[in-house]
């Protein structure tokens, strides 16, 4: 039986908080990311108008990128300014700690996970003083919340805490201002590494416009790389974005990888359980299946989170349960698309989704 074959999800944040924290026992720490997305301190805000008071703390991560070139570079640097300045201004809540996370070291290499880890294990005392650990990954890159994850994970099994949680606000008009540049070569995540001999199987999260990242992880991983399974939005908030997604991609899925169409899986993009499921059905399969042919012999599964923090949270979530390598290309900057007074605007009806991980639900 697999860790969350019965899982928590609420998409009605607000009224999950207030339920929760009614009866004055709850003690809650949120720790979030703060760059230049303006979904980064929805959460919080969220969370101090229910007036905890000091029962409701924050450890924030202010993100340092490598500054775009040019107008989306005075963009970005702009809004992420701002969006520190709002968040010394949210009352009804107790600053913990606020620290600087370097996405980036002087050569270009991505250092954010392990700078984030470090940062964690100084604050590990400040866990002990809450009950409800909430990681919010709307403003947090895939290299800083996977591992983050992972380590509160084994904080929360070892007992530091009760529960842990994670909110995200997706919001696809939002995703659609924000485009990655200037992208790396394929690595794995910190503490998601792989090192072995084995051969691979391949399940990438395929997003919108993910040809190059694509590419680059193929590139990096095709010397022994044996089954590729494209992972699909379906359903979706848009019916069509599975075909936009598929045509897109399809000469380099079809033609270039030589994808065969019965191995692509088509994901809930609202149910990152749907993702962590399949993923695991697969690994399963793969194991087993291949392990048994002597020219192929054992074989690991590696996995690509290209697509919606939703999704990639039910990859991070099977890459745990399995020990999986996840493989990666972070962008180096970001090109935004602000409106005429400068700001980042999606949909303001997206709330948070409440993913409640470890804790009170799962105690037998």
């Amino acid at each position: 039986m697999s860790r969350w074959t019965d899982y928590y999800l609420n998409h009605d944040f607000d009224n999950f908080w207030r339920r929760h924290t009614e009866e004055g026992i709850a003690r809650v720490l949120i720790i979030l990311g703060v760059g230049f997305d303006p979904r980064c301190l929805h959460a919080l805000r969220l969370l101090a108008g229910l007036g905890l008071g000091d029962r409701l703390g924050y450890i924030a991560l202010k993100l340092i990128a490598r500054p775009a070139l040019g107008k989306s570079g005075i963009a970005t640097d702009k809004l992420s300014k701002e969006n520190v300045d709002e968040l010394v201004k949210i009352g009804n809540c107790r600053p913990e700690a606020l620290f600087d996370i370097e996405t980036h070291d002087a050569e270009g290499h991505n250092i954010a996970g392990r700078r984030t880890l470090l940062s964690m294990e100084g604050a590990s005392k400040i866990f002990k003083n809450y009950t409800d650990i909430l990681i919010d990954i709307s403003g947090m890159p895939r290299g800083v919340f996977f591992p983050l994850i992972a380590y509160l994970l084994r904080l929360a099994d070892n007992g530091e805490f009760r529960n842990l949680h994670v909110c995200v606000v997706e919001d696809p008009l939002l995703d659609s201002k924000i485009s990655g540049r200037e992208f790396g070569q394929a690595d794995y995540l910190h503490t998601f590494r792989y090192q072995g001999e084995e051969k691979l199987v391949w399940l990438p999260l395929v997003g919108k416009d993910e040809t190059a990242r694509l590419e680059k992880i193929h590139n990096k991983i095709k010397g022994s790389c044996v089954e590729i399974c494209p992972m699909l939005p379906f359903p979706a908030s848009s019916l069509r974005r599975v075909d936009d997604v598929a045509v897109r991609h399809s000469e380099l899925l079809f033609e270039g990888f030589l994808v065969s169409p019965d191995n692509l899986l088509l994901c809930n993009e609202r149910n990152p359980f749907d993702v962590y499921r399949k993923i695991l059905e697969v690994e399963e399969y793969y194991r087993q299946r291949l392990s048994a042919i002597p020219a192929i012999g054992k074989v690991i599964t590696v996995v690509s989170p290209l697509s919606s923090k939703t999704l990639s949270l039910g990859m991070l979530l099977a890459a745990v349960e399995r020990s999986l390598p996840v493989c990666y290309v972070e962008a180096g900057t970001y090109q935004v698309d602000v409106d005429m007074q400068g700001r980042l605007v999606g949909d303001t009806r997206h709330e948070p989704t409440e993913i409640w991980l470890a804790g009170e639900p799962y105690i037998a």
